[in-house]
């Protein structure tokens, strides 16, 4: 709850400072707030032995930033995001996973629950307005903080749920950006936002000294929705 209230606080803030530059080196910048629910997230593992175990939801909320560029038909797209994802992984293989030791041998379930502070940095391209609507495309990066990860595991007869797992997961989280979609103008300076997005993660989620599973990345599919002001 703490946290939740520092990083409204820190969102409330950053929002109040960009709101009263309402510009950037010259260029005209449009700012707006989001909620992206994420309908997939699953941790996809690199190496035989480890296999997704089911796709959690979450969602994204913060805050959106378009730097214009000189002809309005696009803009430099970033924000400031907090991101929860969920998914699970099954072990089969008994020589990973955090508790092989102890499993002997049995199957291990582990279900990572994440929060992440991210900052989406992409290129937004957009077609000419018609009638107030245009539609847009997106491509970049994303990076993010750590700022919260839990796990449920289990093996054999042996369960334990919500335990604090930030020292057995990546502190830092990067990838692909990319999304499509489109802009209606719902007054002069107000546009309903709109679309889906994909991310596909570049880092290891897991830390390979503790884990011994090589590679797991986090992928996710969200829908886009928010307004500028």
């Amino acid at each position: 709850m703490k946290k939740s209230l520092l990083l409204t606080m820190i969102c409330l803030v950053t929002g109040a400072t960009l709101f009263a530059q309402r510009g950037f080196y010259g260029r005209d910048v449009r700012l707006g707030f989001k909620i992206d629910p994420v309908f997939v997230n699953t941790l996809r593992p690199l190496e035989n032995g480890i296999e997704k175990d089911g796709s959690g939801f979450g969602v994204n909320y913060g805050l959106m930033a378009d730097i214009q560029f000189s002809d309005s038909r696009g803009a430099f797209a970033t924000g400031l995001e907090v991101q929860h994802a969920s998914s699970s992984l099954l072990y089969k293989d008994a020589g990973k996973g955090l508790y092989r030791d102890e499993a002997v041998g049995a199957e291990q379930s582990y279900k990572l629950k994440l929060q992440y502070l991210q900052i989406p940095l992409s290129v937004k391209l957009k077609s000419n307005e018609n009638n107030g609507f245009r539609w847009w495309g997106q491509f970049g990066t994303y990076m993010g903080a750590l700022i919260g990860s839990r796990l449920d595991y289990s093996y054999g007869n042996t369960s334990e749920e919500n335990i604090n797992a930030m020292n057995k997961t990546n502190k830092l989280n990067m990838g692909l950006l990319v999304g499509a979609g489109g802009e209606y103008r719902l007054a002069q300076k107000t546009d309903l936002y709109f679309g889906v997005g994909f991310e596909n993660g570049f880092t290891d989620i897991t830390k390979n000294k503790d884990w011994k599973d090589d590679k797991v990345a986090l992928n996710r599919w969200a829908l886009r929705l928010g307004v500028f002001f």
